[in-house]
């Protein structure tokens, strides 16, 4: 059941589609006929109003829903040892992504990351913003000899993202291959929710489940592709300003050894799936956001004009894209990319007044903080003024987490934030963006958040 916003004039207050959630936390057996439908039918609505809900389903299960700030902040930042990652997103993602840094755990998780993280700094990442604007006129070029019409915004967006991806991290791969990632990790996403189901259930797992062949033959064609890609980089030398290149250059900063191929490959399809499936999806909500608001569209795209006028979006305007960045983080905010963080308690650990025994499955749900009526003004209305620089800088860190937070904190998140704004600021100058006034998508969480049905948008380019 969704709330269907408000279908308004343009000057009244958008209230875009959300999930209306069940008033009290839903037994097993229910909750795992919506878990596999869409995770976030399992949050009650206690979770989006109180800071902690504790609810055991089953006798010897206990699911923790945290919600409130400073918890939060004890859970990802302040006790991030005491918390370790659970075996359920190691399972829905390990088959792909193997034991990288988004996956492991431990030293092995440590060295990985110290390695990869100067790779993302913010400086570093400014480098590959000609490449961001090239993939975004690509598209651009392409609405306009398509001319106006309805298009798959959603599958748009993952193109464009993806050629990213290709310019800047898969540079020596071949259109084939490129291609076979794409699809491949798609279809491996959209099959998780059974993965999850069967992983709260406790399944072993050698029992398959119907989406568990499909998995296994798209983790299998992932690996085999990008296996591809770096031993051919390999046998052509090491070198190479691309991403690929300098993960094969990156040594542990502790012993200089570089990364195994296995390690290299399960990093860069890290990198491939947190990259571009992520930012396809924020800007997918983003543009939708923009259809229905076409006052802040106007606003984005005067802003694009006065920065960069009408040529390709630079490294030098994307700070100045002030009212652009706005709408991004509002966008992440009512969809984050990642809407869902889990974790589990090595030892018996005390959450407010609360004891929590070890094993307990405790959840971070950002999609109901970024919606929670003791954190937010009305939070389900659009409403990018929430990020001016004095309300933004008034927020705890945990508050607004798009990438997570803590030493785990997504490692791409300025490759993602600089991306999302070329490529949104350059889609907004080159079209307008339109609403049929029926489509209500569903945010659905399959790892990432996708919106039901697709995004059928009419797009308008401005000659």
């Amino acid at each position: 059941m969704l709330h269907a916003g408000v279908v308004a004039p343009a000057s009244s207050a958008l209230y875009p589609p959300t999930v209306v959630p069940p008033d009290q936390p839903i037994r097993l057996e229910r909750a795992l006929f919506e878990y596999v439908r869409n995770p976030l039918r399992v949050l009650s609505r206690p979770v989006y109003e109180e800071p902690m809900v504790v609810f055991e389903p089953a006798k010897g299960r206990l699911v923790v829903w945290v919600t409130r700030p400073d918890l939060v902040e004890q859970v990802l930042v302040a006790s991030s040892d005491t918390f370790t990652k659970t075996e359920l997103e190691r399972r829905v993602l390990g088959g792909s992504l193997g034991d990288g840094v988004l996956t492991s755990v431990g030293a092995h998780w440590r060295w990985q990351r110290r390695t990869t993280a100067p790779l993302f700094r913010h400086q570093e990442i400014l480098t590959y913003v000609p490449e961001m604007s090239a993939a975004a006129a690509g598209l651009t070029a392409a609405w306009l000899r398509s001319g106006p019409g309805v298009r798959a915004v959603d599958a748009d967006m993952i193109d464009v993202t993806f050629d990213v991806i290709a310019r800047t991290m898969l540079a020596g791969g071949v259109p084939a291959e490129a291609e076979e990632i794409k699809r491949e990790g798609t279809a491996y996403l959209a099959n998780s929710s059974w993965e999850l189901a069967w992983a709260l259930m406790k399944m072993p797992t050698w029992l398959p489940h119907p989406a568990t062949f499909a998995r296994k033959r798209s983790a299998a064609r992932l690996r085999r592709a990008v296996g591809d890609i770096v031993a051919r980089r390999r046998a052509e030398g090491e070198g190479g300003n691309d991403l690929l290149g300098r993960l094969l250059a990156a040594r542990n900063p502790e012993n200089g050894a570089p990364m195994e191929d296995e390690d290299v490959i399960s990093n860069l399809l890290t990198l491939l799936e947190a990259g571009h499936e992520t930012t396809a999806r924020a800007l997918t909500w983003a543009l939708y956001l923009m259809a229905r608001a076409p006052e802040w569209q106007e606003r984005v795209r005067a802003e694009v004009l006065d920065v960069a006028g009408d040529g390709r979006i630079e490294a030098g305007h994307v700070p100045r894209l002030a009212i652009t960045d706005r709408v991004m983080k509002e966008a992440m905010r009512l969809y984050p990319p990642a809407p869902l963080i889990s974790r589990m308690p090595t030892v018996e650990v005390r959450l407010d007044e609360v004891t929590i025994r070890p094993r307990a499955q405790i959840v971070i749900p950002i999609y109901a903080i970024h919606r929670h009526r003791r954190l937010w003004e009305d939070p389900d209305r659009f409403d990018p003024d929430r990020f001016l620089p004095e309300r933004e800088k008034a927020m705890p860190r945990t508050q607004y987490m798009p990438f997570g937070a803590g030493p785990r904190i997504c490692l791409g998140m300025s490759f993602a934030q600089v991306e999302a704004v070329v490529l949104f600021a350059t889609f907004v100058r080159a079209a307008r963006f339109g609403w049929d006034g029926r489509h209500l998508p569903e945010p659905i969480s399959r790892v990432t958040l996708r919106p039901k049905g697709g995004m059928p948008l009419s797009v308008q380019p401005i000659l």
